[in-house]
Protein backbone atom coordinates (compact mmCIF):
# COMPACT_ATOMS: atom_id res chain seq x y z
CA UNK A 1 0.00 0.00 0.00
CA UNK A 2 2.59 2.13 1.07
CA UNK A 3 4.85 1.64 -2.40
CA UNK A 4 1.34 1.98 -4.54
CA UNK A 5 1.43 5.74 -2.65
CA UNK A 6 5.06 6.56 -3.47
CA UNK A 7 4.31 5.73 -7.01
CA UNK A 8 0.96 7.56 -7.00
CA UNK A 9 3.17 10.97 -5.71
CA UNK A 10 5.74 10.61 -8.49
CA UNK A 11 3.22 9.91 -10.63
CA UNK A 12 1.50 13.03 -10.14
CA UNK A 13 4.60 15.43 -9.52
CA UNK A 14 5.91 13.97 -13.35
CA UNK A 15 2.11 15.26 -14.45
CA UNK A 16 3.06 18.62 -13.05
CA UNK A 17 6.19 19.20 -14.35
CA UNK A 18 5.07 17.61 -18.12
CA UNK A 19 2.36 20.33 -17.40
CA UNK A 20 4.37 22.89 -16.72
CA UNK A 21 6.83 22.24 -19.93
CA UNK A 22 3.79 22.10 -22.10
CA UNK A 23 2.48 25.67 -20.50
CA UNK A 24 6.26 27.12 -20.74
CA UNK A 25 6.90 26.37 -24.89
CA UNK A 26 9.56 28.82 -26.24
CA UNK A 27 8.33 31.69 -28.40
CA UNK A 28 10.99 32.60 -31.06
CA UNK A 29 11.07 35.36 -33.24
CA UNK A 30 13.16 35.62 -36.43
CA UNK A 31 15.04 37.33 -38.40
CA UNK A 32 16.07 35.12 -41.75
CA UNK A 33 16.74 38.20 -43.87
CA UNK A 34 20.36 39.79 -44.78
CA UNK A 35 19.57 43.27 -42.84
CA UNK A 36 18.78 44.08 -39.57
CA UNK A 37 15.02 44.69 -38.56
CA UNK A 38 14.06 47.35 -36.14
CA UNK A 39 11.03 47.38 -34.74
CA UNK A 40 9.22 44.16 -36.02
CA UNK A 41 6.21 43.71 -34.63
CA UNK A 42 4.18 40.62 -33.61
CA UNK A 43 1.12 40.03 -33.23
CA UNK A 44 -0.10 36.93 -30.75
CA UNK A 45 -3.78 35.45 -30.65
CA UNK A 46 -4.77 35.12 -26.79
CA UNK A 47 -5.72 31.50 -27.44
CA UNK A 48 -2.31 31.31 -27.70
CA UNK A 49 -0.50 33.54 -24.78
CA UNK A 50 -1.01 30.50 -22.43
CA UNK A 51 0.94 27.91 -24.37
CA UNK A 52 4.45 30.30 -23.53
CA UNK A 53 3.19 31.44 -19.87
CA UNK A 54 4.13 29.66 -16.65
CA UNK A 55 2.10 29.16 -13.55
CA UNK A 56 -0.45 32.28 -14.52
CA UNK A 57 -2.71 32.71 -17.34
CA UNK A 58 -3.68 35.44 -19.98
CA UNK A 59 -6.66 36.42 -17.93
CA UNK A 60 -4.52 39.82 -16.83
CA UNK A 61 -2.37 41.90 -19.25
CA UNK A 62 0.30 40.27 -20.80
CA UNK A 63 3.77 41.93 -21.26
CA UNK A 64 6.69 40.50 -23.68
CA UNK A 65 10.51 40.91 -22.69
CA UNK A 66 13.55 39.55 -23.92
CA UNK A 67 16.20 37.21 -22.11
CA UNK A 68 17.42 39.48 -20.19
CA UNK A 69 14.32 40.45 -18.75
CA UNK A 70 14.17 44.08 -20.37
CA UNK A 71 10.89 44.79 -21.39
CA UNK A 72 9.39 45.31 -24.86
CA UNK A 73 7.00 47.56 -26.19
CA UNK A 74 3.64 45.82 -25.57
CA UNK A 75 -0.37 45.97 -25.62
CA UNK A 76 -3.45 44.03 -25.42
CA UNK A 77 -6.13 44.76 -27.82
CA UNK A 78 -9.85 44.00 -27.86
CA UNK A 79 -10.36 43.68 -31.16
CA UNK A 80 -14.60 42.88 -30.50
CA UNK A 81 -15.15 44.97 -27.76
CA UNK A 82 -16.08 42.72 -25.37
CA UNK A 83 -14.05 43.63 -22.39
CA UNK A 84 -11.78 40.80 -23.08
CA UNK A 85 -8.15 41.51 -24.81
CA UNK A 86 -7.85 39.42 -28.06
CA UNK A 87 -4.30 40.08 -29.65
CA UNK A 88 -1.16 41.05 -28.24
CA UNK A 89 1.51 43.10 -30.11
CA UNK A 90 5.12 43.72 -29.36
CA UNK A 91 8.07 45.45 -30.65
CA UNK A 92 11.55 44.13 -30.69
CA UNK A 93 15.06 44.52 -32.92
CA UNK A 94 16.54 41.93 -34.82
CA UNK A 95 19.82 41.44 -36.39
CA UNK A 96 19.86 39.94 -39.82
CA UNK A 97 19.98 36.48 -39.22
CA UNK A 98 19.13 35.99 -35.62
CA UNK A 99 16.62 34.39 -33.81
CA UNK A 100 15.77 35.87 -30.27
CA UNK A 101 13.99 34.26 -27.43
CA UNK A 102 10.86 35.66 -26.23
CA UNK A 103 8.96 35.74 -22.89
CA UNK A 104 5.51 36.40 -21.41
CA UNK A 105 4.43 37.78 -18.05
CA UNK A 106 1.22 38.33 -17.01
CA UNK A 107 0.56 41.75 -14.81
CA UNK A 108 -1.96 43.83 -13.06
CA UNK A 109 -0.92 47.03 -14.57
CA UNK A 110 1.58 46.59 -17.77
CA UNK A 111 4.48 49.51 -17.96
CA UNK A 112 4.04 52.66 -19.70
CA UNK A 113 5.95 52.33 -22.92
CA UNK A 114 6.37 55.57 -25.13
CA UNK A 115 2.82 55.96 -27.64
CA UNK A 116 4.19 55.94 -30.83
CA UNK A 117 0.63 55.30 -32.65
CA UNK A 118 -2.16 57.24 -32.80
CA UNK A 119 -5.81 57.68 -34.31
CA UNK A 120 -7.65 61.10 -34.74
CA UNK A 121 -11.57 61.60 -35.62
CA UNK A 122 -12.34 64.99 -34.88
CA UNK A 123 -14.56 67.53 -34.56
CA UNK A 124 -13.41 71.41 -36.20
CA UNK A 125 -14.97 73.43 -33.85
CA UNK A 126 -14.56 73.40 -29.99
CA UNK A 127 -14.09 71.50 -27.87
CA UNK A 128 -12.72 69.50 -30.65
CA UNK A 129 -14.51 66.11 -28.94
CA UNK A 130 -13.81 62.71 -30.35
CA UNK A 131 -16.18 61.79 -33.07
CA UNK A 132 -18.63 58.44 -32.56
CA UNK A 133 -21.29 57.34 -34.41
CA UNK A 134 -21.75 59.92 -37.53
CA UNK A 135 -22.38 58.20 -40.64
CA UNK A 136 -20.28 58.87 -43.30
CA UNK A 137 -21.47 61.90 -45.26
CA UNK A 138 -23.25 61.67 -48.97
CA UNK A 139 -21.43 64.53 -50.31
CA UNK A 140 -18.71 64.96 -52.70
CA UNK A 141 -17.82 68.23 -51.47
CA UNK A 142 -14.88 69.52 -49.12
CA UNK A 143 -16.58 72.23 -48.45
CA UNK A 144 -19.54 70.30 -46.42
CA UNK A 145 -16.78 67.83 -44.71
CA UNK A 146 -13.88 70.62 -43.30
CA UNK A 147 -16.33 72.84 -41.72
CA UNK A 148 -17.60 69.49 -39.59
CA UNK A 149 -14.37 67.61 -39.22
CA UNK A 150 -11.06 68.15 -38.18
CA UNK A 151 -8.83 67.06 -41.23
CA UNK A 152 -12.30 66.48 -43.01
CA UNK A 153 -12.25 62.12 -41.68
CA UNK A 154 -9.99 60.16 -39.69
CA UNK A 155 -6.20 59.81 -39.54
CA UNK A 156 -3.75 57.55 -38.24
CA UNK A 157 -0.24 58.18 -37.86
CA UNK A 158 2.66 56.64 -36.15
CA UNK A 159 6.03 58.42 -35.20
CA UNK A 160 7.46 58.41 -39.32
CA UNK A 161 4.32 58.99 -41.67
CA UNK A 162 -0.02 60.00 -40.93
CA UNK A 163 -2.79 59.67 -43.55
CA UNK A 164 -6.59 60.69 -43.77
CA UNK A 165 -9.62 59.21 -44.92
CA UNK A 166 -12.36 62.02 -46.63
CA UNK A 167 -15.55 60.85 -44.78
CA UNK A 168 -18.11 61.31 -47.15
CA UNK A 169 -18.42 59.28 -50.73
CA UNK A 170 -15.32 60.41 -52.11
CA UNK A 171 -13.56 58.08 -49.63
CA UNK A 172 -10.00 58.86 -50.63
CA UNK A 173 -6.56 58.67 -48.39
CA UNK A 174 -4.66 61.44 -48.37
CA UNK A 175 -0.82 61.25 -46.78
CA UNK A 176 0.61 63.81 -44.14
CA UNK A 177 4.32 63.96 -44.14
CA UNK A 178 5.90 63.91 -40.79
CA UNK A 179 8.76 65.63 -39.81
CA UNK A 180 8.75 65.25 -35.81
CA UNK A 181 8.14 61.53 -34.42
CA UNK A 182 6.04 62.61 -31.50
CA UNK A 183 2.46 62.39 -32.10
CA UNK A 184 0.45 65.57 -33.61
CA UNK A 185 -2.86 64.61 -35.25
CA UNK A 186 -4.84 65.54 -32.21
CA UNK A 187 -4.05 69.33 -32.66
CA UNK A 188 -3.75 69.50 -36.55
CA UNK A 189 -5.80 71.77 -38.93
CA UNK A 190 -7.46 73.51 -35.82
CA UNK A 191 -6.34 76.14 -33.97
CA UNK A 192 -4.39 77.65 -36.97
CA UNK A 193 -2.75 74.61 -37.73
CA UNK A 194 -3.57 74.48 -41.01
CA UNK A 195 -2.09 71.68 -42.99
CA UNK A 196 -2.27 72.71 -46.66
CA UNK A 197 1.37 74.86 -45.55
CA UNK A 198 4.52 73.21 -44.50
CA UNK A 199 4.93 73.60 -40.42
CA UNK A 200 7.12 72.63 -37.94
CA UNK A 201 5.35 69.41 -37.55
CA UNK A 202 4.77 68.71 -41.92
CA UNK A 203 1.95 68.86 -43.67
CA UNK A 204 -0.33 67.71 -46.36
CA UNK A 205 1.62 66.31 -49.22
CA UNK A 206 -0.78 64.61 -51.80
CA UNK A 207 -3.58 65.95 -54.39
CA UNK A 208 -5.83 62.91 -55.12
CA UNK A 209 -8.34 64.09 -57.00
CA UNK A 210 -10.54 61.53 -58.86
CA UNK A 211 -7.98 58.91 -57.95
CA UNK A 212 -7.58 56.23 -55.85
CA UNK A 213 -4.85 58.68 -53.95
CA UNK A 214 -2.73 56.81 -51.15
CA UNK A 215 -4.87 53.16 -51.28
CA UNK A 216 -8.44 53.75 -51.43
CA UNK A 217 -10.25 50.60 -52.64
CA UNK A 218 -12.87 49.94 -55.22
CA UNK A 219 -14.62 46.57 -56.80
CA UNK A 220 -13.55 45.52 -60.09
CA UNK A 221 -16.28 43.53 -62.15
CA UNK A 222 -14.93 43.27 -66.02
CA UNK A 223 -13.85 46.26 -66.95
CA UNK A 224 -15.54 48.67 -64.81
CA UNK A 225 -14.57 49.97 -61.46
CA UNK A 226 -16.66 50.89 -58.66
CA UNK A 227 -15.41 53.26 -55.60
CA UNK A 228 -15.86 51.82 -52.59
CA UNK A 229 -17.90 55.34 -50.77
CA UNK A 230 -20.68 56.17 -52.41
CA UNK A 231 -22.98 53.81 -50.23
CA UNK A 232 -26.56 53.42 -48.42
CA UNK A 233 -24.78 54.13 -45.25
CA UNK A 234 -21.42 54.50 -43.57
CA UNK A 235 -19.43 54.08 -39.97
CA UNK A 236 -16.50 54.14 -38.25
CA UNK A 237 -14.92 52.94 -35.45
CA UNK A 238 -12.06 53.42 -33.32
CA UNK A 239 -10.34 49.43 -32.32
CA UNK A 240 -7.27 50.50 -30.55
CA UNK A 241 -4.13 52.62 -30.59
CA UNK A 242 -1.38 52.36 -28.11
CA UNK A 243 2.44 52.17 -28.51
CA UNK A 244 2.93 49.85 -30.20
CA UNK A 245 -0.19 49.84 -33.35
CA UNK A 246 -3.68 51.65 -33.90
CA UNK A 247 -6.29 50.38 -35.55
CA UNK A 248 -9.57 51.41 -37.32
CA UNK A 249 -12.41 50.28 -38.68
CA UNK A 250 -14.47 51.69 -41.87
CA UNK A 251 -17.50 50.18 -42.54
CA UNK A 252 -19.84 50.45 -46.06
CA UNK A 253 -23.29 49.12 -46.38
CA UNK A 254 -25.09 48.49 -49.69
CA UNK A 255 -22.21 49.74 -52.21
CA UNK A 256 -23.14 50.18 -55.10
CA UNK A 257 -21.88 48.34 -58.22
CA UNK A 258 -23.42 48.20 -61.16
CA UNK A 259 -26.88 46.43 -60.58
CA UNK A 260 -25.52 44.95 -57.22
CA UNK A 261 -24.79 45.82 -53.99
CA UNK A 262 -22.26 44.77 -51.32
CA UNK A 263 -21.32 45.64 -48.13
CA UNK A 264 -17.56 46.10 -47.09
CA UNK A 265 -15.63 46.01 -44.16
CA UNK A 266 -12.48 48.35 -44.23
CA UNK A 267 -9.40 47.44 -41.62
CA UNK A 268 -6.59 49.60 -41.18
CA UNK A 269 -3.80 49.00 -38.67
CA UNK A 270 -0.72 51.33 -38.88
CA UNK A 271 2.36 49.93 -36.45
CA UNK A 272 5.02 51.83 -34.83
CA UNK A 273 8.59 52.32 -36.85
CA UNK A 274 7.11 51.60 -40.10
CA UNK A 275 6.17 53.99 -43.46
CA UNK A 276 3.35 52.01 -44.14
CA UNK A 277 -0.59 50.98 -43.05
CA UNK A 278 -1.97 47.75 -43.60
CA UNK A 279 -5.59 46.83 -44.70
CA UNK A 280 -7.85 43.79 -44.64
CA UNK A 281 -10.75 44.16 -46.74
CA UNK A 282 -13.47 41.80 -46.18
CA UNK A 283 -16.91 41.98 -48.98
CA UNK A 284 -19.86 40.44 -48.97
CA UNK A 285 -22.47 38.93 -51.53
CA UNK A 286 -19.93 38.03 -53.84
CA UNK A 287 -20.86 36.31 -56.78
CA UNK A 288 -17.35 35.31 -58.16
CA UNK A 289 -16.58 37.61 -60.59
CA UNK A 290 -15.30 40.65 -58.41
CA UNK A 291 -11.95 41.95 -57.24
CA UNK A 292 -11.05 44.28 -54.86
CA UNK A 293 -8.82 46.98 -56.43
CA UNK A 294 -6.49 49.54 -54.98
CA UNK A 295 -3.51 51.74 -55.99
CA UNK A 296 -1.26 54.98 -56.42
CA UNK A 297 -2.48 58.14 -57.08
CA UNK A 298 -0.67 59.37 -60.55
CA UNK A 299 -1.30 62.90 -61.58
CA UNK A 300 2.24 63.65 -62.46
CA UNK A 301 3.03 60.79 -64.86
CA UNK A 302 4.90 59.49 -63.05
CA UNK A 303 5.60 55.82 -64.18
CA UNK A 304 5.40 52.97 -61.80
CA UNK A 305 8.01 50.60 -61.44
CA UNK A 306 6.68 46.64 -60.68
CA UNK A 307 8.85 43.95 -58.68
CA UNK A 308 8.86 41.07 -56.44
CA UNK A 309 10.48 40.57 -52.91
CA UNK A 310 9.67 37.66 -51.00
CA UNK A 311 6.13 36.73 -51.33
CA UNK A 312 4.75 40.04 -52.45
CA UNK A 313 3.94 41.61 -55.60
CA UNK A 314 4.86 45.37 -55.65
CA UNK A 315 3.51 48.17 -57.58
CA UNK A 316 5.25 51.52 -56.77
CA UNK A 317 6.68 54.92 -57.88
CA UNK A 318 9.33 58.06 -56.79
CA UNK A 319 8.87 61.35 -58.22
CA UNK A 320 8.11 65.44 -58.02
CA UNK A 321 4.35 64.01 -56.89
CA UNK A 322 4.23 65.84 -53.71
CA UNK A 323 2.17 69.03 -53.12
CA UNK A 324 4.86 71.37 -53.38
CA UNK A 325 6.46 69.56 -56.12
CA UNK A 326 8.74 67.55 -53.97
CA UNK A 327 10.11 63.71 -54.02
CA UNK A 328 7.37 61.49 -52.81
CA UNK A 329 7.92 57.36 -52.70
CA UNK A 330 5.13 55.55 -52.95
CA UNK A 331 4.37 51.91 -53.01
CA UNK A 332 1.35 49.02 -52.75
CA UNK A 333 2.77 45.65 -51.31
CA UNK A 334 0.46 42.53 -52.36
CA UNK A 335 0.62 39.09 -50.84
CA UNK A 336 1.51 36.94 -54.28
CA UNK A 337 -1.15 34.52 -53.85
CA UNK A 338 -3.59 37.37 -53.75
CA UNK A 339 -2.42 38.97 -56.47
CA UNK A 340 -4.15 39.10 -59.95
CA UNK A 341 -2.47 41.76 -61.90
CA UNK A 342 -1.20 45.65 -62.29
CA UNK A 343 -2.79 47.99 -64.90
CA UNK A 344 -3.46 51.71 -65.40
CA UNK A 345 -6.65 53.46 -64.69
CA UNK A 346 -7.20 56.35 -67.72
CA UNK A 347 -5.96 59.66 -67.30
CA UNK A 348 -9.54 61.82 -67.79
CA UNK A 349 -12.89 60.69 -67.61
CA UNK A 350 -15.68 59.80 -65.32
CA UNK A 351 -14.94 57.43 -62.43
CA UNK A 352 -11.69 56.53 -61.41
CA UNK A 353 -9.35 58.25 -62.80
CA UNK A 354 -5.16 58.67 -62.90
CA UNK A 355 -4.54 55.73 -60.78
CA UNK A 356 -1.90 52.86 -60.64
CA UNK A 357 -4.01 50.06 -60.20
CA UNK A 358 -3.09 46.46 -58.36
CA UNK A 359 -5.85 44.38 -58.18
CA UNK A 360 -6.67 41.68 -55.93
CA UNK A 361 -8.33 38.28 -55.23
CA UNK A 362 -11.81 38.16 -53.25
CA UNK A 363 -13.13 35.05 -50.97
CA UNK A 364 -15.73 35.09 -48.88
CA UNK A 365 -14.66 35.11 -45.58
CA UNK A 366 -11.21 35.83 -46.20
CA UNK A 367 -9.67 39.41 -46.10
CA UNK A 368 -7.77 40.75 -49.12
CA UNK A 369 -4.69 42.28 -47.58
CA UNK A 370 -2.08 45.10 -49.12
CA UNK A 371 -0.10 47.70 -47.51
CA UNK A 372 0.25 51.43 -48.60
CA UNK A 373 3.90 52.99 -48.02
CA UNK A 374 4.97 56.45 -48.56
CA UNK A 375 8.42 57.94 -48.11
CA UNK A 376 9.09 62.10 -48.54
CA UNK A 377 11.72 63.42 -49.16
CA UNK A 378 11.50 66.69 -46.53
CA UNK A 379 11.92 63.82 -44.07
CA UNK A 380 14.51 62.15 -45.48
CA UNK A 381 16.68 64.00 -48.34
CA UNK A 382 17.92 59.81 -49.60
CA UNK A 383 14.37 59.12 -50.67
CA UNK A 384 15.11 61.30 -53.68
CA UNK A 385 17.82 58.50 -54.62
CA UNK A 386 16.15 55.77 -56.44
CA UNK A 387 18.27 53.00 -55.05
CA UNK A 388 17.30 53.79 -51.72
CA UNK A 389 13.52 54.18 -51.92
CA UNK A 390 14.10 50.77 -53.12
CA UNK A 391 15.92 49.69 -49.95
CA UNK A 392 12.56 51.32 -48.07
CA UNK A 393 10.46 49.16 -50.25
CA UNK A 394 12.40 45.71 -49.37
CA UNK A 395 12.61 46.82 -46.13
CA UNK A 396 9.25 46.83 -45.26
CA UNK A 397 8.62 43.60 -47.69
CA UNK A 398 10.92 42.10 -45.05
CA UNK A 399 8.71 43.21 -42.08
CA UNK A 400 5.74 42.32 -44.13
CA UNK A 401 6.30 38.99 -45.23
CA UNK A 402 6.51 36.88 -42.11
Amino acid sequence: MKRSRVILIWFLVAMFFTGACQRNETFTVSNPGNEDLIDLVTVIDRSEINRFLVDTNASQFVVAKDENGEWLPSQCDDLDKDGNWDELAFLCDLEAGENKRILFESVENPPEFPVRTNIRFGRFTKPFEEVSGDLRMKTNDTQFTAPEYQMEGPAWENDLIAFRNYYDARNGIDIFGKRVSSMVLDSVGVNGRYYHTLADWGMDILKVGNSLGAGAIAIGIGDSLYRVGPCEEGNYRLITEGPVRAVLELTYKNVPAGDRLYNVTHRISIYAGERFYRSRVWIDNLQGDEELVTGIVNLHNVPADTLEEGTLKIIASLGNQGISDEMLGMAVLVPDKQFRKFREAPAEGPGIVSTHLVSLTLQKDVPSEYCFLAAWEVQDERVKDREYFKELVKEAAGKIDK
